[in-house]
């Protein structure tokens, strides 16, 4: 109770009714998870109300009412991994609380967010090299830290589960998905005007869903709720994660010509997660293409995260990007084992009928260009073109399909002309193609109202072509004949029976990929052996097939997993699995490297093998087609073997395929290669030398480990400790067939309090099966029906939980007293156990230890800090601690009695060591908080005056483009308006800039500023020689 206030207002006749005053007591809390918190109750309603006795070393020990030294240890490491927050930058905490893999690699960005003031890193890491993992680990840690409280991550609607299956199995933490399905379920439990944003700490929210009117008025509620800045709560969030960034990026506009300047301008989705951003403290971009080549397009996302070094229309700053982004490529760790991916040919040979079909179609493409005369129809026409062929590679059903749209398109020639970029380049919408209403179709449409009329052979040759692709329902084309052949060779045993393997199939077209699914049943090679996923497929559906599709072959019966892209972003399928086949070819590069990225990954144990479709090119009378196929082909190797920036790949294949496959007129991105281009590319794509670097990661993390006594003995023995104050039955050793570990089954009929924490032990394909527990990373990393039971998982923090509640509830379970002999120990102590807690201004926990102090029971004399330590880890570490006899537990128990109100006694020695180990630790965590501070004032003063220097500079180059008259390069619209805006915020944020920086280094004193110690006294434990014990049993305890 910190604060009792008498009400202002003046007492009415109502108050005299009353016999006893009622209070408004303001709270504030010391539990663990909720430090700091704070809560105005009415003291008297309050149920089961009571005020808890100050803690401290007991004033009398009953002799029968020792800790089972056991019990106690338990006790002590519960304590122990409780004290979460350091002001040491160097102790990690999160990898320990996760069943990741974790690797020294992915400790990068949790270096640089425990050495920052804030979280704002660019995770751009090589596809499949774990920035799920990378992210969490971030998240875990600021958690723990009090850095941060509430999350929102922010995702494409397929990965929703994903991030909220990850998050729990792999970190312990519960994310809640927030869209228009789960409200419904959300507001019958908690009323129609409640707010998810504001219930659930963790949310996850699709970027589809976030910028539609009714989330708008969700989180502008939240928004309109951020409170005052001097308490802990002051942001929407604290921590805000967007996986696949590049898609909340402002994407390149359309372009008219192609000598236009460009520039990009908002989207829905960018004024969305901008605003967000604006008012979340830490921000964890995800994306392994976040250049898409169009440097302002960066920018603003760079903005979005840390607008105190970027901003959008201003200059790029090398030093900035380098501090925000991390970026490394599976070439910078050789010695993590990644495979190298090998490139193949699926070469087929192409009928006769084929050929002549490829053939009618470029010839009726010609004359439809040749018919044209102004521009815009010259464009209309390659844009057509690129459409038509692009079909025909995919497949014969998806060209007709595709034809029949065109064919039936009427005139209507005010509709603007979309460009190659948008619709089939780096732009290209994320929409899945092959539907009716698709982008692709009615930009095709589109082009079709901007030509000529069709004459009567392009009717008829049209009209043969969509014949001649239907003829192909339900039977295999020759590059699908091949594809068979390859299943049979790579699936199949010398028996015909199916092998171990598992085979990925990736189509842009739902139609392609419907005639796919179609002709592989009709060859026995569907049933239970084949799945399917596309833009149709719900949320819960697509990660059952995930789930069976990664498990053991002899588990799941799946084989071949049929995909549109709708499952080439953020899905992992490489368990298991390493045979890709793109059955067509993306234009989009980006779209290529996803697919490839679902098999290339870490944790790949085999070599990527990915086929691309060639036609044979020995028939002569087959060149075109196979001319065309094999650009294509050669695109794809080009792409899938040349590890370089994706983003700006589009710049390279672009002007190929327009000039090979259309007829050179549609404008895309022109070839441009500013300062700012070189600076991303520079650093985003140039080799890091690690080794020394990662060598320092694994060894913080080792030291952590060792820090934080983290046994596979200790975990077991909090487990089944806190089982058995909670009145379960402990865990049943299993038999281990592999003999690499012990596991252990979950108990049955656990109490209902428990049951939220076996969440994750059972899986979707086997809902009613609870998969045992293991304590050791290792055998849980070989065997996915074996669950790793970290520090984090919520089995252990429930157990540890029962374990440090008893520092508040005594009970004769757990007292805090304990005696133990320990071999080797030179002479016999008393030491207490002291959590020391230091909190800065609005309740902000800023560092938080548990240590031992005593005094030797023999003589007159303080334990030293360092020999303390090593005691109590040598005293509490062992599975089998030995218990002094009765005799010498009456002795203990007497001598502290007697002598307990005498100022040499020994219980007024140890609270003095106490007492004064607290206050040493104090001034020296203080000092690393001082020197703490200065740096992160450094720091802040550091970047602030970088930034001023960029926007200056910006303005002064903006200046002159404006008296060279360059700025006429830009046409009036949409485009000169957003770059005019740009510049004016630049104005504005260089005009304000200093306010800015009062702000931030007000902010960084204030989280130092008023620094309180509390110290907590939770056990009593006498460590005693083995000497010591048999005199005292010999004398009777005398």
């Amino acid at each position: 109770m910190t604060d009792v206030a008498a009400q202002s207002l003046p007492r009415s006749s109502a108050d005299d009714g009353r016999a006893e005053l009622q209070h408004a007591v303001s709270l504030q809390s010391i539990e663990e998870d909720q430090y700091g918190r704070e809560l105005t109750v009415i003291w008297e309603l309050e149920p089961g109300r009571s005020v808890v006795r100050e803690q401290g070393l007991p004033a009398k020990i009953d002799p029968t009412k020792f800790d089972n030294p056991t019990t106690f240890a338990a006790y002590v490491d519960a304590l122990r991994w409780g004290a979460l927050t350091s002001a040491d930058p160097k102790t990690l905490q999160a990898p320990f609380r996760s069943s990741a893999a974790v690797e020294d690699y992915q400790l990068e960005p949790l270096r640089r967010a425990l050495d920052s003031p804030r979280a704002n890193m660019l995770l751009a890491d090589d596809v499949g090299l774990g920035k799920t993992i990378e992210a969490g680990l971030v998240i875990q840690e600021l958690l723990l830290r009090h850095r941060a409280r509430s999350v929102i991550v922010v995702c494409p609607a397929g990965l929703q589960i994903k991030w909220q299956e990850e998050m729990r199995d792999k970190f312990g933490l519960t994310f809640e998905i927030v869209d228009s399905e789960t409200m419904k379920t959300f507001r019958r439990t908690f009323g129609v005007h409640a707010n998810p944003l504001r219930v659930y700490p963790r949310v996850i929210v699709s970027m589809s869903w976030l910028p539609l009117p009714r989330a708008a008025r969700m989180f502008e509620e939240v928004y309109a709720s951020v409170s005052d800045a001097r308490t802990a709560e002051r942001r929407a969030f604290d921590i805000l994660v967007v996986d696949e960034a590049h898609h909340v990026a402002p994407a390149a506009p359309a372009r008219g010509s192609a000598d236009r300047q460009r520039y990009a301008v908002d989207s829905q989705r960018t004024i969305a997660v901008r605003r967000l951003a604006e008012l979340c403290e830490h921000r964890l971009f995800l994306s392994a293409t976040p250049h898409n080549g169009y440097t302002e397009s960066f920018t603003a996302l760079l903005e979005m995260i840390d607008p105190q070094r970027f901003a959008r229309g201003a200059d790029l700053d090398e030093r900035a990007l380098r501090d925000v982004a991390v970026r490394r490529l599976k070439r910078d760790l050789p010695a993590k084992g990644f495979l190298p991916r090998e490139v193949k040919e699926l070469v087929f040979t192409p009928t006769p009928d084929e050929v002549a079909a490829y053939d009618t179609l470029i010839a009726f493409a010609k004359r439809r260009n040749d018919a044209v005369k102004q521009e815009r129809g010259k464009r209309a026409s390659d844009l057509a073109t690129l459409i038509l062929k692009k079909r025909f590679f995919s497949s014969p059903v998806a060209f007709a399909t595709t034809a029949e749209a065109y064919l039936a398109a009427r005139g209507d020639d005010a509709l603007a002309l979309p460009d190659y970029d948008d619709i089939l380049g780096d732009e290209a919408p994320d929409e899945e193609e092959g539907r009716l209403e698709q982008p692709e179709l009615e930009a095709l449409r589109t082009a079709k109202r901007a030509q000529v009329a069709l004459t009567s052979q392009d009717q008829s040759d049209l009209e043969n072509l969509i014949a001649w692709g239907n003829r192909y329902e339900g039977r295999p084309d020759s590059k699908l004949v091949e594809l068979i052949t390859l299943i049979r060779a790579n699936l199949f045993t010398e028996g015909s029976s199916w092998n171990n393997q598992r085979l990925v199939i990736f189509t842009e077209y739902v139609s392609t990929l419907e005639w796919l699914k179609s002709v592989l049943e009709s060859q026995g090679l569907g049933g239970d052996r084949l799945a399917v996923i596309d833009g149709s497929t719900d949320a819960e559906a697509r990660e059952e097939i995930r789930l069976r599709f990664t498990s053991p072959p002899w588990n799941e019966p799946v084989r071949i997993l049929l995909a549109t892209d709708a499952a080439g972003e953020g899905i992992d399928l490489q368990t298991h699995c390493h045979l890709l086949v793109n059955f067509d070819i993306p234009f989009n590069p980006n779209r290529l490297e996803q697919r490839i990225g679902r098999v290339d990954r870490y944790g790949q144990r085999e070599t990527p093998l990915i086929w691309h479709p060639k036609a044979d090119a020995t028939d002569p009378s087959a060149s075109n087609f196979a001319k065309d196929t094999d650009l294509l082909s050669r695109v794809a190797s080009k792409i899938s073997q040349v590890r370089r920036d994706i983003g700006s790949a589009n710049e390279i294949i672009a002007p190929d395929l327009q000039r090979e496959l259309g007829f050179g007129a549609l404008p895309s991105r022109r070839q441009r290669s500013d300062a700012g281009d070189q600076i991303i590319n520079k650093v985003m794509q140039e080799e890091h030398a690690l080794g020394r670097e990662l060598t320092t990661l694994a060894e913080r993390l080792e030291d952590s480990r060792d820090r934080m006594h983290l046994h596979e003995d200790n975990l077991l023995r909090v487990m089944n400790e806190g089982l058995r104050l909670s009145g379960q039955p402990a865990l049943q050793e299993a038999y281990d067939p592999s003999e690499l570990a012990r596991i252990f089954e979950i108990p049955a009929g656990l109490s209902r309090s428990w049951v939220p924490a076996l969440a994750g032990l059972a899986t979707r394909l086997r809902p009613d099966v609870t998969r045992p527990i293991t304590f050791d990373e290792e055998r849980a990393r070989l065997d996915s029906d074996v669950v790793y039971a970290h520090l984090g998982h919520p089995l252990v923090q429930r157990a540890a939980r029962e374990l440090r509640g008893q520092v508040w509830t005594r009970s004769d379970q757990v007292r805090g007293i304990s005696a133990v002999v320990v071999d080797g120990l030179d002479q016999s102590f008393a030491a207490g156990v002291a959590r020391l807690v230091l909190v800065g201004e609005g309740g902000t926990r800023l560092h938080e230890e548990v240590f031992l102090a005593g005094t030797r029971l023999s003589r007159r004399q303080e334990l030293g800090i360092d020999r303390a330590e090593e005691l109590l880890a040598s005293t509490l570490d062992g599975s089998r601690l030995s218990v002094p006899g009765e005799a010498t537990l009456r002795m203990l128990a007497s001598r502290w009695n007697t002598d307990g109100d005498e100022e040499d006694g020994v219980r007024a020695r140890v609270d003095a060591a106490i007492q004064s180990r607290a206050e040493t630790r104090r001034q020296a965590v203080e000092s690393g908080l001082a020197a703490r501070r200065n740096a992160d004032l450094a720091t802040v003063d550091a970047i602030f005056e970088r930034f001023a220097s960029t926007l200056t500079g910006t303005l002064a180059a903006a200046e002159e483009q404006r008296l060279a008259g360059e700025q006429m390069l830009f046409e009036f619209d949409e485009e000169f308006r957003q770059r005019e805006r740009d510049l004016e915020r630049v104005r504005i944020r260089l005009a304000t800039l200093a306010d800015e920086h009062r702000a931030e280094r007000e902010s960084v004193e204030r989280r130092y500023r008023d620094v309180k110690a509390h110290v907590f006294v939770a056990a009593l434990v006498f460590a005693l020689t083995p000497d010591d014990v048999k005199r005292l049993e010999a004398a009777g305890g005398r």
